[in-house]
C-alpha cells in the first residue's frame, strides 16, 4: 500500500479542493523537482482509484512498475516509489497550508506586504501611501474583535519599524500606538480563552491555572471606561463573573442586553460562542431554581437563538446542544414542536460525536417516554458508553426512569450502575450532585412516596422542589402528585 497518511488526506479533499491541488502540482513554482511529472502521474493515479487504500491498483507491486519499469520490485524494503509518494505528500501539505493562510488574509494584509517591500527599498512616498490604504481598510472592518486589533497592532507595527529606521528621538516614534493595539489583541484572547477555561471548570474537575493574576489583572483593567474597555471584553468580562457568581449587581439581562447591542462589533462565530455563554448561564439558573419562568425563558431563548442559526457549527449542532433543545421542549409538553425537530434535525445534524445516530436515538427515547410510551421508549434507546461520560448516565438515568414506570425488577440494580457511573465520571462536583440528590430522592419516593398519608409526603415534595442541584425534577414532583 502506497503512503497511508496521503491516501486518508486525498480521499477526504472536495472534488473543488483536488481540483485546485492538481493547479499547484502542474504549477513549477511549488513543483519544480526532477520528478514532477511523476508526481502528477501517481496523483492521478491515486484519485482514479477513489484514494482507497484497499484498492489493488493502489499496492505497491502495481504502481512500482508503472514508474520504474527497468528496475525489480522491493518488496517491503524502501524504494524509489516510496520517496516519489512521501514527496507528494509534502506538496499536499504545503498545498493545504497556502489555502490555510488564504482563510486568514484580510485586505490590510495585503497592503502590509507591499509596506514591508517598498521599506526595505526605501521607497518612502509608495510606502506612506501603502499604509493609508491598509488603514482605510482596517476602518471599513465591520467588526472589533482580536483580529481587527492584531492587524491594527500590524499596521501600527510596520509605521514603527519605518520611523525607528529614522528616529530624531523626538517622539514615541508610534511605540504607544503599536502597544495600545497589541494590548486590547491581547486581552481580548486572554479572556476569550478564561470564558472558556471557567465554562470547563463548570463540568470538569480543573486544578486552579498559573495564569489567574493576569487573568484577573486584564479582569480589571476591561471594567468599565477602564483603559481595556472596549465592547468583546466587556461582553467576556460580563460572563466571566456571571459564571463565577459574584454578587457585583450584575444580571443575565446586562449581558443580553450588551449581546443585543454589540450583535455587528463581533465576528459571527465568536458572537455564537457569547450566545452559547448566555444560554449556558440561563440553564445554571434554571438548574437552582427550577422554576417555571426559568424553564420557560430558556425554552424561548432556544427557539429563537435554532431560528438565528447560532446552534449551528459548520451546518451541524453539537450534541449538548441539540439534548437541551430537545428535553426542555419536552418539559413544556411541546411535543409535536420536539417531533418536527428531530425528523429535520437526522444524526448527520449531529456534531461533537462519534455516534450520532444514537445521540438521536437517546433524545426520541426521551419524546416517547415523555408521552408515557414506556416500551417504545426503552426500544429506541440504544445503550452505549459514549465518548461523552454526561451521555452514558443520561441514558443510565432515563433507563431508571423507564423501569420505575414500568415496575421492572431491575429498578434497584440499575440505580445502583447510575450511581457507581456518576462516582467514576471525572465530572464537577455540581454536576454529579445533580445525580446523587435524583437518586436519593427517588430512594425515599420508592419507599414511602406512594403512600398517600405518609407525614413525609409533603416534605419530600418540597425538598425536592427546594434543592438547587437535582436531575428530573419535574418527572420525581410528578410522582409525588
Amino acid at each position: 500500500m502506497l503512503n497511508r497518511k496521503l491516501l486518508e488526506v486525498l480521499q477526504r479533499l472536495s472534488e473543488p479542493e483536488r481540483k485546485r491541488l492538481r493547479l499547484f502540482l502542474v504549477s513549477p513554482f511549488f513543483n519544480g523537482s526532477y520528478a514532477a511529472e511523476d508526481i502528477l502521474r501517481l496523483y492521478d493515479l491515486i484519485l482514479r482509484c477513489g484514494a482507497d487504500e484497499a484498492h489493488p491498483e493502489l499496492d505497491k507491486d502495481a504502481v512500482f512498475p508503472l514508474f520504474f519499469p527497468n528496475r525489480p520490485f522491493p518488496g517491503k524494503a524502501k524504494s524509489p516509489l516510496d520517496s516519489l509518494s512521501s514527496e507528494l505528500f509534502r506538496l499536499v501539505r504545503q498545498f493545504l497550508n497556502v489555502i490555510d493562510q488564504e482563510t486568514e488574509q484580510t485586505p490590510a494584509r495585503e497592503s502590509l506586504a507591499m509596506a514591508r517591500f517598498y521599506r526595505k527599498h526605501a521607497l518612502d512616498k509608495r510606502f506612506w501611501q501603502t499604509l493609508q490604504a491598509a488603514r482605510k481598510a482596517q476602518e471599513e472592518m465591520p467588526y472589533r474583535d482580536a483580529q481587527y486589533y492584531l492587524d491594527q497592532f500590524r499596521i501600527e507595527g510596520e509605521e514603527l519599524a519605518f520611523r525607528g529606521m529614522h528616529n530624531a528621538f523626538e517622539d514615541d516614534i508610534n511605540l504607544n500606538a503599536a502597544e495600545e493595539n497589541l494590548d486590547f489583541h491581547y486581552s481580548i484572547q486572554k479572556l476569550e480563552y478564561a470564558c472558556a477555561l471557567e465554562y470547563q471548570k463548570q463540568h470538569a474537575q480543573i486544578e486552579h491555572g498559573s495564569s489567574n493574576e493576569l487573568t484577573s489583572t486584564v479582569l480589571r483593567l476591561s471594567v468599565e471606561n477602564g483603559p481595556l474597555d472596549i465592547p468583546i471584553n466587556r461582553m467576556y468580562h460580563l460572563v466571566i463573573h456571571l459564571m463565577q457568581n459574584k454578587d457585583q449587581g450584575i444580571s443575565l439581562q446586562d449581558l443580553e442586553d450588551q449581546l443585543s447591542r454589540n450583535k455587528t462589533k463581533v465576528e459571527p462565530e465568536k458572537y455564537k460562542n457569547l450566545q452559547a455563554y448566555f444560554r449556558f448561564l440561563w440553564l445554571q439558573k434554571y438548574y437552582k431554581a427550577g422554576d417555571d419562568f426559568s424553564r420557560k425563558r430558556l425554552f424561548a431563548i432556544y427557539k429563537e437563538h435554532l431560528a438565528e442559526g447560532y446552534f449551528y457549527l459548520e451546518g451541524l449542532i453539537p450534541l449538548t446542544a441539540f439534548r437541551n433543545i430537545a428535553i426542555f421542549a419536552l418539559k413544556l409538553g411541546e411535543f409535536d414542536w420536539v417531533k418536527n425537530f428531530l425528523d429535520t434535525h437526522p444524526p448527520e445534524r449531529i456534531g461533537g460525536t462519534h455516534y450520532p445516530a444514537e445521540i438521536h436515538s437517546l433524545n426520541l427515547a426521551e419524546y416517547y417516554f415523555y408521552q408515557k410510551q414506556y416500551e417504545e421508549a426503552q426500544h429506541s434507546l440504544v445503550y452505549r458508553m459514549f465518548e461523552n461520560p454526561g451521555f452514558s448516565i443520561l441514558a443510565d438515568l432515563l433507563l431508571v426512569k423507564i423501569y420505575f414506570e414500568t415496575q421492572s425488577d431491575l429498578l434497584e440494580a440499575r440505580m445502583k450502575a447510575l450511581d457507581q457511573k456518576v462516582r467514576r465520571s471525572k465530572r464537577s462536583r455540581a454536576f454529579k450532585n445533580r445525580y446523587y440528590n435524583f437518586l436519593k430522592k427517588l430512594d425515599k419516593i420508592i419507599k414511602y412516596g406512594t403512600l398517600h398519608r405518609h407525614p413525609k409526603r409533603q416534605k419530600l415534595f418540597e425538598e425536592i422542589k427546594s434543592t438547587p442541584e437535582i436531575a428530573s425534577r419535574e418527572w420525581l414532583l410528578e410522582k409525588l402528585k
